[in-house]
Formats: C-alpha cells, sequence, structure tokens
C-alpha cells in the first residue's frame, strides 16, 4: 500500500512513503497527516461560447491542459479565470495565486513552471514561451501553437492539488 505524507512546514512539500516506513515517520513528524492518493483528475470540459470564445475548466492536479485553441504571434487573448485551487493541502488561491505555502516561506527543491509567477497562479503555455494569466489579464502571444493552460506549481508536485478554475478565453478581443 503506498500513502502520502503530508508535512505542514514550509520547508517541505511531502514524501511519499511506503507502508513500512509511516511508523518511522509519525515518530519523527509532528504536525503530519496521511492521506491516501485522491480522486482521479478531472478531464478538462473546453466549451465553445461563439464568437471566438471558449470556457476551459482546469483541474490543479493536472499536468498542462491542451485547449485546443490555435494562437499566433502578435496575437491577443483575453482571459478571465474563476475558482479556487491550491497547490498544496491547506492552501487555497484564486488566480492570481500568492506566496508559496501556507506560511509563505517556499517549497524545499521545487521549481515552478513560471518562475516569475505567484504560486498557484493560473498560467499559459504557448510552445515553449511560458507566461502569468492570472483573474483577469489581455496577453499578446510570442508564438504559434497550441494554447495550454495549468497551474504554477512544479511539473512533478501537482498529486497534492486540489480544486479547479473556469477559464474564459476571448480570442482577438
Amino acid at each position: 500500500m503506498k500513502l502520502r505524507l503530508h508535512m505542514n512546514f514550509p520547508s517541505y512539500r511531502f514524501a511519499k512513503l511506503r507502508s513500512r516506513s509511516v511508523l518511522l515517520a509519525l515518530l519523527l513528524c509532528t504536525g503530519c497527516y496521511i492521506d491516501q492518493p485522491g480522486l482521479p483528475i478531472q478531464p478538462a470540459t473546453i466549451t465553445s461560447l461563439g464568437f471566438d470564445a471558449y470556457q476551459i475548466t482546469v483541474d490543479a492536479r493536472a499536468p498542462w491542459v491542451a485547449t485546443g485553441i490555435q494562437v499566433k504571434t502578435g496575437q491577443k487573448i483575453r482571459f478571465t479565470a474563476e475558482g479556487t485551487w491550491g497547490e498544496s493541502p491547506g492552501v487555497n488561491r484564486t488566480a492570481d495565486g500568492g506566496q508559496a505555502g501556507i506560511f509563505g516561506s517556499g517549497y524545499w527543491g521545487v521549481e515552478r513552471r513560471v518562475p516569475n509567477a505567484p504560486w498557484g497562479a493560473l498560467v499559459g503555455r504557448v510552445g515553449i514561451d511560458k507566461f502569468f494569466i492570472g483573474a483577469s489579464s489581455i496577453i499578446t502571444m510570442n508564438q504559434d501553437g497550441e494554447l495550454m493552460l495549468g497551474i504554477n506549481d512544479g511539473d512533478a508536485n501537482l498529486e497534492d492539488n486540489h480544486g479547479f478554475m473556469t477559464v474564459k478565453v476571448q480570442l482577438n478581443p
């Protein structure tokens, strides 16, 4: 049986443990709790709203979400996002994100997808170009390709995330 140990300390993200290690971990860790892996990742729902507008639901535990929306260099896109999600247990965010962790002191050894954007923020990607979106913005695309959406967290640290964002995308606003 595989369990996850969540540590409510600012310097640790989480550790995966095998059942033999659980007792030792509990003896060494105060302020911790154990849970079993969560529900399956919800597939993204993408709805056309007409007139080059779309609504996408993004699960915080999902890898980059492919929207199917093709953009061109120089094209402007308006984003609005609503919902609550978080990049670790006990952390709840809007699409604007915030400081790392419950205490804002960071996550040890974790590099977020967009380093200059807040932790837990809504971020986007087209090809290799990654950018901050937040709750409301108009962004000019720097590259041709498919628009991808996600939470600003480490790519290898998505399984302890929770919540959803509903993102409206308007092409050429």
